[in-house]
C-alpha cells in the first residue's frame, strides 16, 4: 500500500495539518539563516507579474441546485474559511519574499460569502487583524523581520485553530485509520496493483503505452483515475508530463471518484514543477484552486446524493483544507511543489537511496 494513503488518513483526521498554520514558526527561524534569493532563470523579478489572491474571486460556490441544504452550506463555509486562510498567507509571502505591499489586497477579502454568521465574524476578525499588521510602504521591507513574522503567526494561529475546531471532521462521522486506509487502497480496484506500482521504477515507453491503454479500457472511473495517476509517474523527469491534460480531463468530467484528491494534487504538482520550482517564480494558485472548487462540487454531489457517506464528507474536508503551493515551506530549495513531489512521487527518492 502506498505511503500516501497513510499521510492522507492522518490529514483527514486533523482536517488541517498542524503545519498549515505553524509553517510561519519554522519560517521565522529559517528566513534568518537561508535567505539569499534564488536566481529565477535569468528573469528579473520586476518583469514577473506576481498575482495576489486575496482580492480575487476565489470563493467556492455550490452548484445552484444543491445550495441551501445544511450540509452544503456547512461544506461551503468550510471551503471558504480555509481558502481565506491559505490565500491571505500566500499574499503575506509576497511581502516577506519580494517586498510587495499587500495589506490593501488582504483587506478586500469578502466575508459575506458565509452562511454561518459566527464563521463570517471570525473570518472578518482575522482579515482585519492581518491587514492591520502588514506594512504599507516598501521602505519597511525586511525579509527576515522576525517581529512581524511573530505577529502574523499569532493571528493565523488563532484563526487556524478556530477553523480546525469548527469544522472538525468528527462532527460528520467517525472511522478508524485502518478503515480509511482500506477505503483509499488502489488494490481494491486493481487486484495486481503491486505489479503496477513497480512500473514506476522502470521508466519506459512500453510502460506508458500499457498504462494509457489500461486507463482507456477501465471498467469504471475509479480504475481510470488509478491508471492515469500511474501514467503520470512515467517520464516524470521530463519538463512537460503528458499526463497533465489527461488528469485535467478527469477532473473536468464531473464524475466522482474517491481518488479525485490525488488526481488534483498530482496535476497541480506537475504543473507547478513545469511552471517554476523556485520560491521566486510564478505560482498560479488561482488556477489550481479553480480546479479544486470544480472537484469539490463533484464531491458535494456525492455527499448530497449519499448523505451517509462519511468518507466522501471527509474527502471533501481534506481537499478543501489542503494547503496552497507556498513559497516558504519545509523544502529548502524551492516552493512547496518540491515537498508535494516527495510525497506523491516517493519512488524518485527511493531510487536515489538505492544509488
Amino acid at each position: 500500500m502506498k505511503k500516501l494513503i497513510f499521510s492522507i488518513v492522518i490529514a483527514m483526521v486533523l482536517v488541517v495539518s498542524a503545519g498549515a498554520y505553524m509553517r510561519m514558526v519554522k519560517a521565522n527561524d529559517r528566513v534568518a539563516e537561508n535567505d539569499e534569493k534564488e536566481e529565477t532563470d535569468s528573469v528579473e523579478l520586476e518583469e514577473i507579474d506576481f498575482e495576489t489572491l486575496s482580492d480575487k474571486n476565489f470563493y467556492f460556490v455550490p452548484d445552484a441546485k444543491r445550495a441551501g441544504q445544511p450540509i452544503v452550506d456547512d461544506m461551503a463555509d468550510l471551503t471558504n474559511g480555509f481558502a481565506i486562510f491559505h490565500n491571505t498567507y500566500c499574499d503575506v509571502e509576497l511581502w516577506f519574499r519580494l517586498g510587495l505591499v499587500v495589506n490593501e489586497e488582504i483587506g478586500r477579502v469578502r466575508t459575506d460569502v458565509f452562511k454561518d454568521k459566527n464563521v463570517a465574524a471570525e473570518a472578518g476578525k482575522y482579515v482585519n487583524a492581518l491587514k492591520k499588521v502588514m506594512p504599507k510602504d516598501t521602505a519597511q521591507w525586511e525579509m527576515g523581520d522576525t517581529a512581524l513574522w511573530a505577529k502574523v503567526e499569532k493571528i493565523r494561529d488563532s484563526y487556524g485553530k478556530y477553523l480546525s475546531k469548527r469544522f472538525a471532521l468528527e462532527r460528520y462521522g467517525k472511522y478508524s485509520a485502518e478503515e480509511f486506509a482500506q477505503y483509499l487502497d488502489f488494490g481494491q480496484f486493481v487486484p495486481d496493483y503491486n505489479s503496477v506500482y513497480e512500473l514506476r521504477k522502470t521508466q519506459s515507453n512500453e510502460n506508458e503505452r500499457l498504462l494509457l491503454s489500461k486507463a482507456k479500457q477501465a471498467e469504471n472511473f475509479d480504475v481510470e483515475c488509478i491508471y492515469t495517476i500511474e501514467y503520470a509517474h512515467q517520464q516524470r523527469h521530463e519538463g512537460q508530463n503528458k499526463a497533465v491534460p489527461l488528469l485535467a480531463n478527469l477532473m473536468k468530467s464531473g464524475k466522482y471518484s474517491r481518488f479525485l484528491i490525488e488526481v488534483w494534487r498530482t496535476w497541480r504538482c506537475l504543473k507547478q514543477l513545469e511552471t517554476s520550482p523556485s520560491r521566486d517564480g510564478i505560482i498560479p494558485n488561482l488556477e489550481y484552486n479553480t480546479m479544486r472548487n470544480r472537484c469539490l462540487n463533484t464531491i458535494l454531489k456525492q455527499i448530497v446524493d449519499h448523505p451517509t457517506d462519511v468518507y466522501a464528507i471527509n474527502l471533501f474536508g481534506y481537499m478543501a483544507s489542503c494547503d496552497n503551493i507556498c513559497r516558504f515551506n519545509d523544502f529548502m530549495f524551492g516552493n512547496s511543489a518540491g515537498m508535494e513531489q516527495m510525497e506523491l512521487f516517493p519512488e524518485i527518492f527511493d531510487e536515489e537511496e538505492d544509488e
